[in-house]
């Protein structure tokens, strides 16, 4: 009753005012659409596009006034109002700690949605390995390999051109449509690696339908000061050694202006079983990137520029010369003795990859003070991807070649509230790509086109989201329509010249809420629609896919996918106990997928010049997926802490009522943590126990899944001023094993026991 006597006051002493303005932390920019409340009252209002607050005719008093903004931390002041008073509010971001894992929010992306950061100990820990690899971290999310060196996401079941990549704030574009084709990012350029889960087409375009993985560096620094780190990361399997670092400061007589440089280089040798190498599957990777920006209250610009630049060996036990080798190869338990050397080599011969990729992007913003803050994001990106197959004899060596180049542009209006309750975004975004493969010019081709056809794409999109905020109470709602034009040129194997176009369009939405209980305990609901037009490569593949050693077989009649996703997210979190459960079921019509060609209940392979190849076709059918990730963190002393993740996945064709093919198994992950008060140290030994995929009809694949595995992963670290030292060793046993998500896995087994040595230097 106390909170509400100065409103109950006499009416002659309620003319007192209070204002304000709501800024971030550190870089005092304003926070438009912050909602500032009195406790106890439903006496309310929202920050406008400069961050200013006003409330008037109060009454004397004390009131505790709290102000709330998506993404941030909830901050709660106690004001003793006499007269006119001032009292601005200083946001930080939101981070809300589960052991190594962080929960983060963000301020213009979406609100209702799934999202899981990895930063901080936990990215640390992932140091020296590749992208896919590192965010297999996270709770819902695992990877498809092609061997060792190449690693890709997966969120709930899906992966390639159904998770989107944004490479600082940028779509990520490559030939990510190969099963094989990891992201050419370099994972040092991050300090904090975020997954979205679910579909998010709103945001992001039409391709978003399993989720979104942010990318995301330090913002710039706002220090004259030259500071930064270096990273030195050495890996006993494959006698790897890798070396990083960030160098970075701003102008003395130049406020505002900042930049930074970074670097990577990698090299690693044959990797090793637990019982053999595996021929040629060495890596070499070299990274560059340069930023610069000039920032002030109202207005910024930034410039950044990327280069990536890798070689990846292929196992050569994987293209085999006949059908009979191919067969034996599949069956036999150890590769053939030819493909096992004795020692790891460097050397990266035939098969292998050979990537470069560059990305430049200007982002500028302007914050207008009648209608928000304007944001235009340009880029240009050049992907170069050479694949060289196994040599023959004396037939001539065969190469797949392909040039992509996009430009994107997108702007942005995070307007200021309207209604005083509602704020969001509007923007419109467009991509221009073209593709050569295998020949000079885009129209016309001069050779046969081999496995994809030159093409062209043209898209673009335009979407609003709003975001309603009170309290205890987080709603969003979203509409975007995008447009896509697609021509492919190309000659056929009889040398008949083609020209296809396709044009598609549709609709993705979203609705979501989310609601907090009480401090311990919130839900997150999320509905939305997204939908995937067919890439070129599900259209027009017709040959032999050297890097995944497939033969792939499109079809032109293919239908774009439309999703149907359904997330709920309960968090509980209290002293000494912090739970994550995310239940969703998403339908997908139309779906999309490389199926194992299989005939009369046999296994097909393909005889070609360049050896025989396990067939597959892209075909269509309607889809179920659905699943549950949870992840618990029990703190059992002050310095003893368990956290357990487990996730599950259900796929179904629900067309033919038929499981899936390459669908994640079951999978539990148990990590005891004990830290150490001196050095900010730490000792952690964990266990990851994956099922046999069960789930799969009989004979709908080369080979049945592998047998399930539990192997042991022991961490450790300290920190000693500015220099930081990790210890990993992963699959400690040595434990022979199978993945199933590992598309090599007809032909050998995984890494056997691996040493990593971590150290870093802060300056």
């Amino acid at each position: 009753m106390g909170a509400w006597l100065p409103i109950l006051a006499q009416k002659t002493s309620c003319i007192c005012s209070l204002k304000g303005v709501v800024h971030e932390k550190d870089i005092h920019q304003a926070v438009a659409g912050a909602v500032i409340y009195i406790k106890g009252t439903n006496i309310s209002t929202f920050a406008d596009g400069n961050g200013r607050y006003n409330f008037k005719n109060l009454c004397q008093g004390q009131y505790t006034l709290i102000c709330q903004a998506v993404g941030f931390q909830k901050v709660e002041i106690v004001v003793n109002l006499t007269q006119e008073h001032n009292e601005d509010f200083s946001l930080e971001d939101k981070d809300e700690h589960l052991q190594e894992v962080v929960v983060a929010g963000k301020k213009i992306e979406t609100l209702t949605q799934t999202r899981t950061t990895l930063d901080g100990q936990a990215l640390e820990q992932t140091r020296g390995q590749s992208l896919g690899e590192s965010l297999k971290a996270i709770t819902g999310v695992t990877s498809l390999q092609t061997g060792s060196s190449i690693s890709k996401p997966i969120i709930h079941g899906m992966h390639s051109n159904r998770v989107l990549i944004l490479n600082n704030g940028i779509r990520q574009e490559g030939q990510q449509w190969g099963s094989e084709h990891a992201p050419e990012i370099d994972p040092f350029v991050a300090k904090k690696l975020t997954v979205v889960k679910g579909a998010a087409g709103v945001r992001y375009g039409s391709d978003a339908i399993a989720g979104v993985i942010m990318v995301e560096p330090d913002p710039l620094p706002d220090s004259a000061k030259i500071h930064g780190e270096i990273n030195a990361v050495g890996l006993s399997n494959g006698k790897m050694s890798v070396f990083s670092g960030i160098l970075e400061g701003g102008f003395p007589k130049i406020q505002g202006l900042s930049w930074r440089l970074q670097g990577t280089y990698k090299r690693g040798g044959d990797i090793k079983t637990a019982d053999y190498y595996m021929l040629n599957t060495g890596v070499q990777e070299r990274n560059i990137s340069a930023a610069v920006g000039y920032k002030k209250q109202h207005f910024g610009t930034e410039l950044f520029f990327s280069y990536f630049d890798t070689q990846l060996g292929i196992f050569t036990g994987s293209h085999i010369g006949n059908l009979t080798d191919l067969q034996n190869a599949i069956q036999n338990t150890r590769p053939n003795e030819i493909y096992t050397p004795v020692e790891s080599s460097y050397d990266i011969n035939r098969p292998n990859q050979d990537l470069a990729h560059n990305l430049f992007k200007i982002k500028s913003f302007i914050i207008a003070e009648n209608l928000g803050k304007w944001s235009l994001t340009l880029s240009r990106q050049y992907d170069w991807r050479l694949e060289y197959d196994a040599p023959r004899g004396n037939k001539a060596l065969n190469t797949l070649n392909f040039k992509l180049t996009t430009y994107t542009g997108e702007l942005l209006l995070d307007h200021k509230p309207i209604f005083k309750n509602i704020s969001g975004s509007v923007g419109v975004s467009g991509l221009y790509q073209e593709n050569l493969s295998s020949a000079y010019e885009l129209r016309k081709p001069l050779i046969n086109t081999v496995l994809i056809p030159n093409y062209q794409v043209i898209s673009g999109g335009v979407f609003v989201i709003e975001r309603y905020l009170k309290q205890k109470w987080e709603f969003e709602t979203g509409l975007r329509y995008d447009f896509r034009n697609a021509q492919a040129f190309g000659l056929s194997p009889s040398g008949v010249y083609f020209d296809n176009t396709f044009n598609f369009g549709n609709f993705s939405a979203t609705l979501g809420a989310n609601y907090s209980l009480n401090d311990a305990l919130s839900f997150k609901l999320n509905v939305a629609n997204a939908w995937r037009s067919p890439n070129m490569n599900e259209l027009f593949s017709d040959g032999v896919h050297h890097g995944a050693a497939a033969y792939e077989k499109g079809n032109i009649n293919l239908k774009p996918e439309v999703a149907h996703n359904f997330s709920l997210t309960t968090n509980f979190e209290k002293e000494k106990i912090a739970i994550e459960l995310t239940a969703y079921l998403n339908y997908i019509n139309d779906f999309i997928y490389l199926r194992p060609r299989i005939e009369n209940g046999i296994p097909q392979t393909v005889l070609t010049v360049r050896g025989a190849f396990p067939a597959f076709d892209y075909t269509q059918v309607d889809a179920r997926f659905a699943g549950v990730d949870l992840s618990i963190n029990y703190l059992i002393t002050n310095r003893l802490s368990i956290n357990e993740k487990y996730s599950i996945i259900r796929a179904k064709d629900i067309l033919n009522d038929v499981f899936m093919v390459n669908i994640p198994a079951d999978r539990l992950e148990s990590t005891l943590k004990y830290s150490f008060k001196k050095y900010d140290s730490f000792v952690s030994i964990g266990n990851q126990l994956v099922a046999q995929q069960t789930r799969v009809e009989d004979k709908s694949d080369f080979a049945p899944p592998p047998p399930a595995y539990s192997i042991w992963r022991i961490d450790a670290g300290m920190k000693i001023q500015k220099i930081s030292l990790g210890l990993t060793v992963s699959n400690a046993f040595n434990l022979s094993y199978r993945e199933y998500l590992n598309r090599f896995r007809y032909f050998t087994d995984e890494m056997g026991r691996n040493v990593t040595l971590r150290l870093k230097y802060v300056f």
